[in-house]
């Protein structure tokens, strides 16, 4: 019919017309492909598809007399249908019909590509069944095909499902009943992989469950890593997580749920560097390592037999820094397989890395603050230093705790305020310190002032006391805030109290709202102040205070333990002590030690400490009051009392019997004028007992002379 067309199949037509004439039945044949000369440029051909239905006409004998052929032009359903399945391949949807009379299902190729099967590839109800292993998944698809053919009611179901080729998937099947006088004669629709889209979001979902869990800070954060990266494995079957951490430069086994422990343990404390398996690697590089094949990778040639004997045979890890560029924790991804990461799994790779920076980094960040913030709330009760601040635009005041016990004052009961904190301030000191708070008003400058405070039970407190003013960005006042340290028993320290405001109020300056307001108030504390690990008594931060007065530098303190301080005789005394410390329940202890100066000088110190965590570390706060002078001048007194005591002595022993001697004596010449009694003898031990009582009072007034009244 048409020789020239390059399409044209003659078995196609041939066989056809076979069985029109064997079976004296009418066939159609498949839409063909046709070549046809475009009008306009004869030469020019344009293709068309054509039907061609082939219909015999019988005799009275039933023989076929002659077959009609007729043809139409389908290109235009041709091209539609082609469209569609090849727009649908990229989004991956694929259409679906059941013939309720045939029992017969027919696919489209976009959906054997979702199914994973061969496009030769026939369902079957039985056949079906099969890719849905899950019972409940299975029920619901079974209940809303036998609701669609008895109601005609429309399903839409998002259901689980695994592939040919095992791989699982998450579908949003679409279905449509044909009814024809209520009878169901077909169910058709379309089905759409939605996996990539369905991960996302439950991924989305659990990192926005994990970040309020770790903002609530109700658990610990190896609990809520353990419970992200469990998220993740059950959406991305197959992959095997671990977060190590990284110390001192090794790596130390931290959250990996699903690993076993023996391989954990072979990891920890591992070094980090080139060539120590991924995550050694990415630490010591700083950037992500991708190891496809662990059996013949280098960098896991020292450590590839314990991987390969646990079954994991790739391991992909991303190293996470934090905002100062340490590499703080490294994130390790393992499968039982030999594979290389797709894009969208390098794009999961950042999101994990990305959130868990977040989690670590904050966490860690919060930890130093608290401990920041416990050690200037101890720090301030060992030093009796107390803030307070006035919001000016709400009329709110706030004292600290130790402010309030400075005054005296039960903070539950009192309502601190500025009329009321004038009621406690000395009558004599009232006018002074209005003045001082107008001229801050006035001015703007910050004030620092001495006054005294009567407390509730009439006892006088010293107080030295600083006030800043806080203005916005337009230069208006919205808050007072300052500080009062109790100087009573420090008065005598007067000069050094107020070198410390002038360093204190320059320092201020410069203080942020963070955790280095609180180090900040820790380093210029007047006397030595630090902090040593319980375990190693390795000095783990010093103030200003104890570098100038025991004339170590900071970097000197840092390499130092508490015994380098200690004289070798006082090593028992400190051991002993520390133990006491370490006692449950033991938060504070005071203590009287000597010390030793870098220069050699010993000194005797007043110790008060209590217990806290540093860094994640049990450490001991410390402050060393110097009191050599003052044991010094009690020495110094108890000698001249040794002296007095020994003049006394002999004044009441030694002066007596010579004196008593010449009394007797004297007694004796006048009661015994007798010439039998020899005279000279007698004045002659009247001399002696004078000259020995006259070496008597020479001794005592040499003594005396030894006595320096201070």
């Amino acid at each position: 019919m048409f020789p020239t067309n390059p399409y044209q199949s003659d078995n196609i037509w041939q066989n056809i017309f076979d069985e029109v004439i064997s079976e004296k039945k009418t066939r159609k044949v498949p839409p063909q492909k046709y070549a046809f000369p475009t009008g306009d440029v004869p030469a020019r051909l344009d293709v068309k598809y054509l039907e061609l239905v082939n219909t015999p006409v019988l005799d009275d004998q039933g023989e076929i007399k002659f077959i009609i052929r007729s043809m139409n032009d389908v290109t235009d359903n041709v091209h539609y249908e082609k469209f569609f399945e090849e727009t649908q391949r990229p989004a991956r949807i694929g259409s679906w019909e059941v013939n309720m009379a045939h029992q017969t299902f027919t696919w489209s190729d976009g959906l054997r590509d979702i199914y994973e099967v061969q496009h030769d590839y026939e369902p079957t109800l039985s056949r079906i069944n099969d890719f849905f292993p899950d019972p409940a998944a299975l029920k619901t698809l079974e209940d809303a095909f036998l609701k669609a053919t008895e109601n005609g009611t429309v399903f839409s179901l998002i259901l689980p499902m695994v592939t040919a080729k095992g791989n699982e998937r998450w579908l949003s099947i679409v279905g449509k009943p044909d009814l024809v006088g209520g009878t169901c004669i077909r169910i058709y629709g379309i089905t759409q992989d939605i996996t990539a889209s369905k991960r996302l979001t439950d991924l989305e979902n659990l990192e926005r469950t994990i970040l309020e869990k770790s903002a609530r800070r109700d658990t610990s954060l190896s609990t809520v890593l353990s419970e992200y990266i469990l998220g993740v494995e059950a959406l991305y079957r197959g992959l095997y997580c671990s977060i190590l951490g990284v110390r001192n430069k090794r790596l130390v086994s931290w959250v990996a749920p699903s690993l076993p422990e023996s391989y954990i343990a072979s990891v920890h404390d591992l070094p980090i560097g080139d060539d120590v398996g991924s995550c050694g690697t990415a630490a010591f590089r700083k950037k992500r390592i991708i190891v496809s094949d662990i059996s013949v990778d280098p960098k896991w040639a020292s450590a590839k037999d314990v991987a390969l004997s646990h079954g994991l045979k790739a391991c992909w890890s991303h190293p996470i820094v934090d905002a100062k560029g340490g590499v703080i924790a490294v994130l390790g991804i393992y499968y039982k397989q030999v594979k290389e990461p797709n894009p969208d799994e390098l794009i999961i790779i950042d999101r994990m890395s990305a959130l868990l920076n977040i989690i670590i980094e904050n966490w860690q960040n919060a930890d130093r603050i608290r401990e920041a913030a416990t050690m200037i709330a101890q720090g301030q009760e060992l030093a009796r230093f107390g803030n307070w601040q006035f919001d000016i635009e709400n009329n709110q005041t706030t004292w600290s705790p130790v402010l309030c016990d400075i005054y005296g004052i039960n903070p539950a009961v009192y309502s601190p305020s500025f009329k009321h904190y004038l009621a406690l301030v000395h009558p004599d000191d009232r006018t002074q310190v209005e003045q001082m708070i107008d001229k801050i008003h006035r001015t703007g400058e910050d004030i620092v002032y001495e006054e005294r405070i009567i407390r509730p039970n009439n006892e006088i407190r010293y107080l030295r006391s600083w006030v800043r003013l806080i203005a916005n960005a337009e230069k208006k006042p919205v808050k007072l805030i300052g500080a009062s340290l109790d100087v009573t028993e420090s008065k005598k320290a007067e000069l050094k109290l107020k070198q410390l405001h002038a360093e204190l109020e320059k320092h201020l300056k410069e203080v942020e709202q963070s955790e280095q307001k609180y180090s900040d108030l820790f380093h210029l504390s007047p006397q030595p102040m630090w902090v040593y690990d319980l375990e190693t008594y390795r000095f783990l931060d010093v103030n200003a205070a104890a570098i100038t007065h025991y004339g170590y530098t900071h970097e000197e303190f840092l390499s130092m333990t508490l015994i380098d301080i200690r004289p070798p005789e006082e090593i028992p005394k400190l051991e002993a002590a520390v133990a006491r410390t370490r006692l449950p329940n033991k938060l504070f202890f005071k203590g009287t030690f000597k010390h030793r100066k870098k220069d050699g000088e010993i000194i005797q110190v007043d110790i008060q400490s209590n217990i806290i965590q540093f860094h994640g570390r049990k450490a001991e706060l410390v402050l060393a009051i110097d009191i050599t002078e003052k044991l010094y001048h009690i020495e110094a007194i108890e000698a001249q009392n040794k002296r007095l005591q020994e003049i006394a002595w002999m004044q009441s022993h030694m002066v007596r019997a010579p004196l008593a001697r010449i009394m007797g004596l004297i007694d004796l010449i006048k009661s015994c004028p007798a010439p039998d009694v020899d005279q000279d003898r007698l004045l002659r031990a009247v001399y002696d007992s004078a000259i020995e009582l006259d070496d008597i009072l020479r001794n005592i007034t040499e003594k005396a002379e030894q006595i320096t009244l201070t």
